[in-house]
């Protein structure tokens, strides 16, 4: 009956111990390839200037500890770099947030070009820490016309 026991609870610590490692978040290393240019592209992203924060880093971690502060449940994920073509690297960073029914996603992500150190933004969460100067234009921005906001012309009577 005594070594059954201590069988028992030897399974249930190794169980354990197995649980916590895979349960415990992943912390410190972001998901970057072994290659020193994604780890430029990180870099020139995560110290970008942002619009309300000195850089986008501290612009995404304001808006999780916004989060926190409301009582959302969320879970943030490490930033990750993906190569699209030579000297071209898009960075991005998932944010996921319980919302009233269901999780909401925000994919943050930006397009570097490594040749003129050139940031793009790609995503549409991402837009709004972005400097408002290195926003994408408008789609047809150029065919809409100055006309339209002139004011109206007075008319008088005779």
């Amino acid at each position: 009956m005594k070594i059954r026991n201590v069988i028992g609870f030897g399974i249930l610590g190794v169980l354990l111990v197995v649980g916590f490692v895979f349960s415990r978040p992943q912390g410190g290393t972001p998901d970057v390839p072994d290659d020193p240019e994604a780890h430029e592209a990180l870099e020139l992203v995560r110290s970008h200037p942002a619009r309300n924060a000195p850089t986008l880093e501290d612009a995404i971690n304001q808006y999780v500890e916004e989060l926190n502060a409301q009582g959302t449940s969320l879970h943030q994920g490490e930033w990750q770099v993906g190569k699209e073509r030579p000297g071209v690297y898009a960075v991005r960073m998932l944010v996921r947030e319980k919302g009233f029914n269901e999780w909401i996603e925000r994919e943050f992500a930006w397009r570097v070009t490594l040749k003129d150190k050139t940031i793009r933004v790609i995503s549409l969460p991402a837009i709004h820490f972005m400097p408002f100067h290195e926003l994408p234009p408008l789609p047809h921005q150029d065919q809409i016309s100055g006309t339209l906001m002139e004011p109206p012309v007075e008319k008088r009577l005779g």
